[in-house]
């Protein structure tokens, strides 16, 4: 029986780890790229030029040819942490998630697998551990990446309702190896501290999860996850000042025992964020966001991912160390 992987957004830090896996395995696969931008592909895959916002594009991308069985991993989405709304962050990631749904519909793929994020899932307070819910609202989630996400997983979950095989995987902070072109904020924010650029912490932390944990868990989630049912990949809780030192001790540099205030970072940010504007820097790391995402609840549970499909993520320090190389 012949199958293929349809996957998008392979350029991306989980895409590239994602492909590469396939590939180990010996699967087929093709993937769905920008114009342009698959250059960075590993050589032997089925390259596809298109636009998720554009569904007339994703005709070849969705052609069945003679393959008895088809899985779409849907990984692409415009991440933020940017304070200006950007009209890209919705189109992208609801508006494009929508067509690829109805494709994947129309072409009767038999299993997908859509890439949300923890942050669409409502924040409970301190000390209750985040765990799945059965629907989302943009109204219940801060920030314009979260109610993007959370607007697309409702309008995923309601293709179950008209036949598709699809199940969501929720990620929590995204590090380790696969961002080739450095483009992930928290890969970033870890060679900063590599470099000595961020000297100093602060109070707050988050939870960070290895994108091969995450490609790991896709996959089990394709074989042995139910249709309709949200699984959350986590990895560990980790504050910012053991994250700071953690990279320091890796570089071998002396740990750093003072730690700001979180209302500096907070005061501080939003200056932050506009010089690296005024100075056409890239995305800027400190921002209103980002600073308030370390301050929330970062506690999650992925007992479900274990229970019906034995996920388990690796020590932080060994993604620590592969999100440096």
């Amino acid at each position: 029986m012949k199958k293929l992987y349809l996957v998008t957004g392979a350029t991306g830090h989980v895409g590239t780890v994602l492909v590469d896996e396939l590939k180990r395995r010996g699967e087929q696969i093709r993937v769905l790229v920008l114009p342009g931008h698959g250059k960075h592909l590993p050589a032997g895959i089925e390259v596809v030029e298109g636009d998720i916002t554009d569904e007339i594009s994703l005709a070849p991308f969705f052609d069945r040819h003679d393959y008895d069985r088809v899985t779409l991993i849907h990984c692409a989405a415009l991440i933020t942490v940017a304070s200006k709304r950007d009209p890209h962050v919705w189109n992208i990631n609801v508006n494009g998630t929508e067509n690829v749904m109805r494709q994947a519909l129309a072409a009767c793929v038999e299993r997908v697998i859509y890439v949300s994020s923890v942050h669409a899932i409502p924040e409970k307070p301190e000390p209750q551990v985040i765990k799945e819910v059965d629907s989302f609202s943009p109204e219940l989630v801060h920030g314009q990446y979260a109610k993007s996400k959370a607007a697309a997983a409702q309008k995923v979950l309601d293709y179950v309702g008209k036949g598709l095989n699809v199940s969501i995987v929720h990620p929590s902070g995204i590090i380790g190896p696969g961002d080739i072109q450095i483009r992930n904020h928290m890969i970033r924010t870890i060679h900063a501290m590599a470099k000595g650029l961020i000297p100093i912490a602060f109070h707050g932390g988050y939870d960070f999860v290895d994108s091969r944990d995450v490609v790991d868990g896709i996959l089990a989630c394709e074989e042995k996850g139910r249709a309709g049912e949200c699984y959350i990949l986590n990895g560990h809780y980790i504050t910012v000042p053991d994250l700071l030192n953690t990279v320091r001790t890796i570089r071998g540099k002396k740990a750093r025992k003072a730690i700001l205030p979180y209302g500096v970072a907070k005061s501080f940010a939003p200056a932050a964020e506009r010089i690296s504007v005024l100075l056409k820097k890239p995305a800027p790391l400190f921002t209103p966001y980002s600073v308030h995402t370390l301050y929330t609840n970062g506690h999650f549970s992925h007992e479900k991912a274990e229970r019906e499909f034995g996920y388990s993520p690796r020590d932080i320090e060994e993604s620590i160390r592969a999100s440096l190389t």
